[in-house]
């Protein structure tokens, strides 16, 4: 028979405050699916408790273990470990270890045997001292409304004016251009071919040694929009976001000024929206229903695990990462979710061309971006987005290749949408890519972008000589 180190109610509580899954409460979940939540996350965690302290089939020892590890994972789930510590050195921590779950693993079970350590020596002292602690974090975190959905940048401002004309820029991200180190191979040449074909038929100028001056979004991307080459403009325009959702922020840019109303398809990673002129900024929100490719796993366990997720837990991250090895979900959190949605995206953006209210629609999505997801059929294949970083460098060509090609074939629909509706003549249409693939650390991979351009009297054409996409647009829209 086990000693009794604390009262069995005490137990209860603390399982209750350490696995009550507060994220439904800052999410747009609907009664049944919080119900649903509830009891899957509660119903286990009380049935395991029942066996293990009422018929009393564990010792003293594994009992301080015991609760040891459910205040370890009352805190994780309350304050949000991974975001709060691994997230941030997680480049230091991948360099080191390899793998970035391993360094999160060893953080738990260091906790865990912390706490199992303090009450061997306190006994019920230290367990009502800790118990005080979770059940504040629980209480704090319950009224926090910092991961709530509605933080995420969504907001529509109505706009009376008709517009004839409307500047459409859609920004690829991660998408190498015609002279990358990925179109070398066979399918590359493959997919510079079938670019020149999509670009010749629906009559683009394109630049086929195009680069930029960044191998990163925020740097090149900043500078693309103050009509600037130099890679010092991101410290003046953009700083980083305090959204829980978001990392960094636009303060500045020469090229919206040009424009009245602007309609914003945005990732979390940047966010574009603090305008006054923004009068449609729609943030990829995980939380929203969307329309998925076919092969997406569009399944409650799927959405309500990545909004676990999303919260910012060790625990949350493992169950995450393992259910999408095992096929069980998929993930709708970005950049995955980026992919999942492009066709829905193109949808959305063809909604606003058709709306006629804004002068410009500026798209950023993460596609081609890593972990890849699409298949030969250009639909969804989740078992794509995972281990990425231990494919070889052949394979990770092939796959952006396919990547690549799958682009092309979704923005062939788009405009061939718009000319069943006669809208096509009615957008200049700019396609860019902000940097390229990454896959090896050489010029070709990081800096080989795509650059094209059409409107309703362009003739197909390419320009050969080398330029940067940045001095490109500046020339095109100054």
């Amino acid at each position: 028979m086990i000693k009794k180190v604390v009262d069995l109610k005490k137990i209860n509580l603390l399982i209750f405050i350490s696995f009550f899954p507060t994220f439904i409460l800052r999410s747009n979940l609907n009664i049944s699916e919080i119900i649903y939540t509830l009891f899957i996350f509660m119903a286990p965690a009380l049935l395991i408790n029942y066996f293990l302290l009422e018929k009393k089939i564990i010792n003293n020892f594994f009992l301080k273990v015991y609760l040891s590890t459910i205040i370890v994972f009352g805190i994780d789930n309350n304050v949000g470990l991974w975001n709060g510590i691994i997230q941030p050195i997680r480049y230091s921590l991948i360099d080191i270890f390899g793998v970035i779950y391993i360094p999160a693993l060893i953080l738990m079970i260091i906790l865990i045997f912390f706490f199992t350590f303090i009450i061997k020596k306190a006994d019920n002292k230290f367990y009502n001292v800790i118990l005080v602690f979770v059940i504040t974090l629980f209480i704090f975190n319950i009224f926090d409304q910092t991961k709530s959905y509605k933080k995420i940048p969504n907001f529509v401002n109505s706009s009376n004016t008709d517009y004839k004309n409307v500047e459409l820029v859609i920004i690829l991200d991660e998408m190498s251009g015609f002279k990358s180190f990925e179109s070398l191979t066979d399918d590359g040449l493959e997919f510079n071919n079938l670019a020149k074909k999509f670009f010749k038929k629906h009559n683009f100028e394109f630049y086929s040694d195009a680069k930029s001056i960044a191998g990163n979004t925020v740097t090149s991307v900043s500078a693309l929009l103050n009509h600037t080459t130099s890679d010092q403009t991101r410290s003046q325009v953009t700083r980083p976001s305090p959204n829980y959702f978001i990392e960094y922020e636009l303060t500045k840019s020469l090229f919206f000024e040009k424009f009245n109303d602007i309609s914003i398809y945005q990732s979390m990673h940047f966010d574009y929206c603090n305008f006054k002129n923004i009068s449609k900024c729609e943030g990829y929100s995980p939380f929203n229903k969307n329309k998925y490719l076919p092969g997406y796993k569009d399944t409650f366990f799927s959405k309500i695990i990545s909004l676990w997720k999303i919260n910012g837990s060790i625990s949350s991250t493992f169950i995450w990462r393992l259910f999408r090895e095992l096929r069980i979900v998929d993930s709708n959190l970005e950049p995955e979710g980026h992919k999942t949605s492009f066709q829905h995206l193109f949808q959305k953006i063809k909604k606003d061309v058709d709306s006629k209210n804004y002068d410009l629609i500026f798209v950023h999505t993460f596609v081609p971006h890593k972990p890849y997801g699409f298949n030969k059929s250009c639909d969804y294949d989740g078992s794509l987005s995972t281990l990425n970083r231990y494919k070889s460098t052949k394979d990770s060509v092939e796959q952006h290749n396919l990547e690549r090609k799958c682009v092309l074939i979704f923005l062939d629909k788009f405009l061939e949408e718009l000319k069943i509706s006669n809208n096509i003549d009615s957008i200049n249409l700019t396609i860019l890519s902000d940097h390229g693939a990454r896959i090896i650390k050489e010029d070709n991979s990081y800096f080989s972008t795509i650059y094209a351009y059409r409107n309703s009297s362009t003739n197909y054409k390419e320009f050969k000589k080398e330029i940067t996409i940045q001095k490109v647009f500046a020339n095109q829209f100054k």
